[in-house]
């Protein structure tokens, strides 16, 4: 009895069996393969960010406002005109453009106002706005004037330039007057007038200014400093006074400041002139006031 030979699969069902396997394997490979994808979007998206976001923040930060500043300065002294007052808010202007965010333009306009020499602090300037700013700053004293070239140049309490000179005898008569400085004057604003000279004399502006007397006080003349290092005070009717060394640092042969204010008082008091009507000089050194 012939064998019956065993079919082979057909074609057909070979092609069912792994049309079924490349399903089955789709199926369980296909959340892996979502989430690849979803993160290779989330990759392409970010490098796209992290490289547009900064060239866009340059281009608006390099961007000049077409409206114009508005900078308001906080505790402006009744001293300060609106002439002097124009140049620092244009100073901050210059330096800043469209983009709230320009930190850098806040901080260059900061050192720039600096050195004007208005200020001795400024605590912050501040964008409130895209026109806006404010500026916290503490303004220097405006105390004396040194004579130098026919123009009385302002000097602050501690003896440093301000931007503001007035032609000889044209300064406030409230500022007392340094004449003769060894030094001329310093080449920045805000910088203190060079030499001991000088130094006295601010520190002998500074003691005498709120005396009831001041105002029969011309100058203070350092002409003759450099010969004896005494500070002299003129008054307004021609009298020299020889004060002697600057205050705090007398020498042992003179008495203390202290004691040569109270003689100018005493002499005030009772002539109604610091000078008591003497047109040549006063010697304040020792106890013994001398008078030519």
């Amino acid at each position: 009895m012939a064998s019956r030979k065993r079919s082979s699969p057909s074609r057909r069902t070979v092609a069912s069996g792994l049309k079924f396997s490349f399903n089955l394997h789709w199926l369980k490979s296909k959340p892996l393969l979502v989430a690849v994808g979803w993160t290779i979007s989330f990759a392409v998206m970010a490098l796209a960010l992290g490289m547009g976001v900064p060239i866009l923040q340059r281009e608006a930060a390099a961007r000049k406002s077409d409206v114009p500043f508005q900078v308001e300065f906080s505790s402006r002294p009744a001293w300060m005109s609106e002439a002097d007052l124009t140049p620092l808010a244009d100073v901050v202007a210059e330096r800043l453009n469209g983009s709230p965010m320009d930190r850098a333009g806040l901080a260059e306009a900061r050192d720039v106002l600096m050195q004007t020499g208005w200020f001795s602090e400024i605590k912050q300037v501040k964008r409130s706005g895209m026109s806006e700013v404010s500026v916290d700053a503490v303004w220097t004293i405006p105390f004396a004037v040194v004579r130098e070239g026919g123009y009385d140049h302002l000097i602050d309490i501690d003896g440093k330039i301000l931007p503001r000179c007035y032609r000889a005898g044209t300064a406030p008569t409230s500022m007392i007057r340094i004449e003769h400085a060894s030094f001329g004057r310093p080449a920045s604003f805000g910088d203190a007038w060079a030499g001991k000279d000088m130094r006295g004399a601010v520190a002998l502006a500074r003691l005498i200014d709120d005396h009831p007397w001041r105002a029969q006080i011309a100058c203070i003349d350092l002409d003759r400093t450099k010969e004896d290092a005494c500070l002299r005070i003129k008054t307004n009717r021609g009298c020299t006074i020889k004060w002697g060394r600057a205050p705090g640092s007398e020498s042992a042969a003179e008495v203390p400041s202290r004691q040569k204010i109270e003689y100018l008082q005493w002499l005030f008091d009772h002539y109604g002139r610091i000078d008591a009507g003497c047109d040549d000089e006063m010697n304040l050194l020792s106890d013994y006031v001398g008078i030519r």
